[in-house]
């Protein structure tokens, strides 16, 4: 009896528990994958990239079939399986953007694996749990990472007001960011990840140039705040002189520094990802560079 009490309470805690976690933003941000995978469609154009990227770009209102296959921290690594995993949809022609951010040489490790539990094979993701994968997937109530990400997302609003995005004008956020980057890529040095994610890099591009797509690489811009600590110096550290030394013979569309949005905090959410408007007019820009191109 007493056992069936507690299963009984178990339950109902679940319940409620599970439907916070499905709702959650972390449990639901490839959703637009997902509405893809119900109702495919030729494709125009393909995006991959991390987060800056996921918040980037908004083709459908321009007149094309767009499919954003970016994912928070997503690794170089990760561009390339998410691209194999629906690039069959991509018209002949079409064209890829590979977005290169702060962390492209130096992120070895995805954000989080639970992200891709639905939108990749099994077989792609790296080793999984049964337990883990299943109850993600059906009862995310029971996966502890899930319920933690969706609860401090929520609670982000009550953090302290010095790690509030735009406090100082972005300035605190900025650093902080700066020094996670900084770590991020000093432990890549040592482990020679920089590396590894140049050839994963290479890879991406002559696998888009094999199948004859229009391949480009894009940097998203980021506020004044953020590009006063990822300036040009730390900038050729961190990427441009592992791009440069790669010679790859690809378009670089850089956005990064662009004066139509450095100085325009109504574009961004936080100092280093686009708001809904930023991403309308960087659509728009991007656009219009590809049709230069003659892409599209």
């Amino acid at each position: 009896m007493k056992i069936s009490v507690v299963l009984i309470i178990v339950a109902l805690l679940l319940i409620p528990l599970n439907d916070f976690v499905k709702q959650s933003w972390a449990y639901n941000n490839n959703r637009g994958v997902l509405a893809f995978q119900d109702d495919p469609s030729e494709l125009d154009i393909i995006n991959l990239g991390t987060s800056h990227a996921m918040f980037g770009y908004a083709f459908k209102p321009l007149g094309l079939s767009h499919l954003d296959l970016a994912l928070p921290s997503q690794t170089i690594e990760y561009d390339l399986k998410m691209l194999k995993q629906y690039d069959d949809h991509l018209r002949p022609g079409g064209v890829v953007i590979v977005s290169l951010s702060q962390i492209t040489f130096s992120n070895a490790e995805i954000g989080r694996k639970e992200n891709y539990y639905q939108v990749l094979d099994r077989e792609d993701i790296e080793p999984v749990s049964t337990f883990d994968y299943y109850t993600y997937t059906s009862i995310p109530a029971l996966n502890s990472g899930s319920v933690y990400t969706a609860l401090s997302r929520e609670i982000r609003d009550f953090r302290w007001e010095s790690h509030k995005p735009w406090v100082n004008n972005g300035q605190n956020y900025s650093e902080r960011k700066y020094e996670m980057v900084e770590a991020q890529y000093k432990q890549a040095v040592e482990n020679r990840d920089i590396e590894q994610n140049m050839e994963r890099l290479k890879d991406i591009i002559a696998y888009c140039q094999a199948k004859d797509y229009r391949v480009v690489l894009a940097m998203e811009p980021v506020h004044a705040s953020y590009n006063a600590y990822f300036d040009q110096a730390v900038m050729d550290r961190l990427v441009y002189q592992h791009l440069a030394s790669l010679e790859l013979d690809v378009p670089f569309l850089n956005y990064m520094d662009d004066e139509r949005f450095i100085h325009q905090r109504e574009y961004f959410h936080n100092p280093d990802h686009l708001n809904g408007k930023g991403r309308t007019l960087l659509s728009s820009l991007v656009y219009e560079d590809l049709k230069r191109l003659g892409y599209l």
